[in-house]
């Protein structure tokens, strides 16, 4: 799976990272996020408001391809 991670800071400070990881074992989309999330962040924003946008850019399975999921 290739997905890629968009992360924006209170500070203003912004960041996008592409990562190809192992094709997650659930089909459950809720769990896929959860596990996803784990890939949001740069270190930069540790202690401020921060949002984060994981797209889901290749995938074994055509059905994920282009979903997206935000946090806040």
């Amino acid at each position: 799976m290739k997905i890629q991670v968009e992360n924006t800071y209170a500070d203003g400070h912004q960041s996008s990272q592409v990562h190809t990881i192992e094709e997650p074992s659930t089909a459950d989309l809720e769990e896929l996020w959860e596990e996803l999330w784990e890939y949001t962040g740069d270190g930069s924003g540790e202690h401020q408001n921060a949002y984060y946008e994981v797209t889901i850019l290749e995938s074994a399975n055509p059905k994920l391809v282009g979903l997206t999921n935000e946090w806040c």
